[in-house]
């Protein structure tokens, strides 16, 4: 906004219409404008420090150990921030120093005996906040506003604990016949909790504290197992079903604390999440031969999360029986299927004719990269209805991207050509960006006929289905005396009832886009 540019002499003016004004302004037809759109800002340098080797040895014909050694030191310097000119409320802060390290050692022997292979490993994990926190309790007067400024001189300190853990890792892979094999994979895994879990510290304007990090948090920990078959089939495709499953606990998430009079209203974070995931993944592949490669894969996978304890803790008694009393909501997991596939076809080397030393038709290759994944689930209840949850879903997904490359080589000079188009098929999915504001979503939502609406609503609609942009908008009404029936199927037909997005030119976000480019290899 500032009046940098001078375009005719004595006349300054600033970056309009690039950038945003930090103050509120009154559009001409009387909108707000500017004001809170932007207010980030962030001033963070983060640095990582990383140390990494490995040690294998062939101790004899069955036996071959691999030892390892990594350590990661991480410097956060936290200065995020978000300020606005106007309006004092809406500056938070967050600033913070940490230097945490982590360091893992591991240990594996891979047995070879008769086809018969087995991994056989063990890791240590250890790491530490290398940190000093502040010991506040739950409704601390430090986290009000008007003293949560004074925390880093006035609250006491105490040494953070560092975590460790030993993981077994075992793999077996088990010939039936001479192209087939049985295999098992179960381990245990460790996932330290980011930083913003552990190291966050955010504070409004006038010093309340908004919401505190917990650097004690335990690993997030995963015990997975696997099992599977593999068939090889004409000595060049490969078929492969396998079933998995993976029990994940200790994840983190926030818990919400609230004094007797709303002083004091923060977050905290705990181990207090957990997810299961199971699934069955089915893949077809070509990884060697001529002319094509590729794979094809099927995934059908079925998850549950949830938590343990309480999200919300209140000072008011009263406040927490209301609360507890509340029936938490129960969800059933829905299947997310998915599939992929990488498709690579080519031509060998010296094919076709030759042109002043050149083959033009050796090493063209055309790759199709293809996905889909079901749509997915979310809830839609505008009358508040006990119990409903995860009624509607969005559309199925589905993309294809190609690229198309031809390779040369001049002297000692090798040269790839090639044009990658991202969404082939231009096709188009609804985004939020779309709409306006939650008003603008529930209109939308509530024109769709889903399947398990009565009457006129009854329909098969999903979140992300559309009207056509050359068809004006037409309420579906059957109760209208001025619509025959004809002039109704038409409004089905064409989907003529869809309210549409009131941001028509952020709707639709993915368009085709290719790229071209020349590639070098000296």
């Amino acid at each position: 906004t500032t009046r940098r540019y001078e375009p005719v002499p004595g006349y300054f003016t600033d970056e309009a219409p690039f950038g945003y004004y930090g103050s509120g302004l009154t559009g001409i037809d009387g909108m707000s404008m500017g004001g809170w759109m932007n207010l980030g800002r962030d001033n963070s340098t983060i640095s990582t420090t990383q140390f990494h080797g490995d040690l294998v040895a062939q101790l004899n014909e069955y036996n071959q150990v691999k030892v390892g050694l990594e350590a990661t030191y991480n410097d956060y310097n936290i200065k995020s921030f978000t300020e606005s000119p106007s309006m004092d409320t809406w500056n938070r802060s967050q600033v913070f120093r940490e230097f945490p390290y982590r360091i893992g050692a591991y240990l594996q022997d891979k047995l070879e005996f008769k086809g018969f292979i087995a991994n056989l490993g063990l890791r240590l994990d250890y790491s530490s906040a290398n940190s000093q926190w502040f010991q506040l309790a739950e409704y601390d007067i430090l986290l009000r506003a008007g003293y949560g400024d004074l925390i880093e001189t006035d609250a006491p300190l105490k040494e953070t604990k560092a975590n460790w853990y030993l993981s077994p890792r075992l793999g077996v892979a088990h010939p039936i016949t001479e192209n087939s094999k049985l295999y098992f994979n179960y381990g245990h895994f460790t996932q330290e909790a980011a930083s913003a879990y552990r190291f966050q510290l955010q504070r409004e304007s006038n010093g309340l504290v908004t919401s505190i990090g917990n650097p004690n948090l335990a690993y997030e920990k995963t015990v997975a197992y696997e099992l599977g078959y593999e068939h090889s089939l004409f000595g060049q495709f490969l078929i492969s079903a396998s079933g998995y499953y993976k029990d994940i606990t200790d994840q983190p998430g926030w818990i919400t604390y609230t004094n007797l009079n709303g002083s004091v209203r923060y977050q905290r974070p705990a181990n207090n999440n957990y997810e299961d995931i199971r699934g069955l993944e089915l893949s077809l592949s070509r990884r060697a031969g001529t002319w094509f490669q590729g794979f094809v894969n099927y995934t059908y996978e079925v998850q549950t999360a949830g938590f343990f304890g309480l999200l919300e803790y209140y000072e008011d008694p009263n406040k927490q029986r209301e609360y507890e009393r509340l029936n938490p909501t129960l969800s059933r997991p829905h299947a997310q299927p998915y599939a992929r596939a990488n498709l690579s076809f080519y031509t060998p080397g010296a094919y076709g004719p030759a042109w002043f030393g050149q083959h033009l038709l050796e090493n063209l290759r055309i790759d199709f990269l293809a996905n889909w994944k079901a749509g997915a689930y979310t809830t839609y209840n505008p009358n508040s209805i006990p119990g409903v949850r995860d009624n509607v879903q969005w559309k199925n997904r589905h993309n294809i991207d190609l690229r198309l490359s031809k390779s040369l080589r001049i002297m000692t000079l090798d040269m790839q050509l090639y044009m990658d188009v991202f969404n082939l098929l231009n096709t188009k999915y609804l985004s939020f960006a779309g709409f306006s504001d939650n008003f603008d979503y529930l209109d939308y939502l509530e024109s769709l006929h889903f399947d398990w609406e009565d009457g006129a609503e009854h329909g098969n609609d999903r979140i992300g289905d559309v009207r056509d942009p050359d068809v004006a908008y037409e309420p579906y009404n059957p109760g209208d005396p001025t619509k025959s029936e004809a002039d109704l199927q038409r409004i089905l037909d064409t989907k003529a009832y869809i309210d549409m997005p009131n941001l028509t030119y952020f709707t639709f976000l993915n368009p085709r886009y290719v790229r071209w480019g020349i590639k070098l290899s000296f």
